[in-house]
């Protein structure tokens, strides 16, 4: 039996045409995630944005259900057990194809992508453009919420696609992954303020291509009818995507952005350092901290 890769992007109008026949779709279950949220405290991203217009048939997805924030890691992973309950009750089971967008950044959608990878379901995709792209076209919004019946969606958690700071602290030795950070320039070079207790500067041997760099003007991916644009990000990054990589970022969201970008390029399994610079700067010491270039 072959397995049809799904792919890691979506556009606006393949998403219409799917609900113009969703009474016809025999390609299976299709369920759309509004993953809108800002980091403001305050911002309820259900009555703020999701209550007040979405892409019709979408349900609302909070990237905060279920975690338990810490210290050293505020963008916690999900508790496994809550996440299932959770999932099942917004219709999705293990055949389900997700489709994940938000209204912004991308920056929720990717980190949904990478999660629900992480959790053992493949078969989601982003909606490249997201809602800006979808509203820019023309088509339809709503304020409607479907009612949906409950899945069956189990999490099953793949450990090859994450990495703890244990795992980081090896790789500055043996250099078994390389290590590309999605921070913006003086970010990564250590030029920029945080706060007292974080370290600045990135990861030894680290290389920097920042969040933005793979998205077009007007937010959709620099995606497969132009691979040669990415491509060529990350060989001017100096990153081999023979080799394996792991991505990392400030807080474990824009690195989901570059996991996309590798697998878009047919890049299978690119983990993501989920405490990323956060948890890094205030662990490690501070020789693993480099500044510069």
């Amino acid at each position: 039996m072959t397995v049809i890769r799904l792919g890691t992007l979506v556009s606006t109008n393949w998403l219409r045409e799917q609900l113009a026949s969703i009474h016809h779709n025999t390609n299976g279950i299709l369920r759309i995630l509004d993953t809108s949220w800002l980091p403001k405290p305050g911002i309820d991203s259900y009555t703020e944005f999701y209550q007040k217009s979405h892409i019709p048939g979408s349900k609302h997805f909070d990237l905060n259900q279920c975690v338990q924030p810490m210290p050293l890691i505020p963008r916690n992973l999900p508790d496994p057990k809550c996440f299932t309950d959770y999932v099942q009750g917004l219709g999705i089971s293990s055949d389900t194809h997700i489709i994940a967008y938000d209204r912004f950044n991308t920056r929720p959608s990717v980190r949904t992508w990478w999660l629900f990878r992480l959790y053992g379901h493949n078969r989601i995709s982003v909606l490249d453009g997201g809602l800006k792209k979808w509203v820019e076209n023309g088509y339809e919004v709503t304020d409607e919420e479907p009612e949906v019946k409950r899945g069956n969606f189990e999490t099953r958690l793949n450990p090859n696609l994450l990495r703890d700071y244990d795992a980081m602290v090896d790789n500055v030795q043996t250099k078994r992954e390389q290590i590309v950070d999605a921070r913006d320039v003086p970010s990564f070079m250590g030029e920029t303020d945080l706060p007292p207790e974080i370290k600045s500067g990135h990861i030894p041997g680290a290389r920097c291509i920042p969040f933005e760099d793979i998205f077009n003007p007007d937010g959709t991916f620099k995606s497969e009818k132009r691979s040669e644009e990415i491509q060529s990000i990350f060989d001017q990054a100096g990153i081999d995507l023979g080799k394996p990589l792991v991505a990392s970022c400030l807080a474990g969201l824009t690195a989901c952005g570059l996991s996309t970008a590798a697998h878009i390029l047919g890049k299978e399994v690119v983990p993501v350092y989920y405490g990323s610079w956060i948890e890094w700067g205030q662990r490690a010491d501070a020789d693993l901290c480099v500044t510069g270039k």
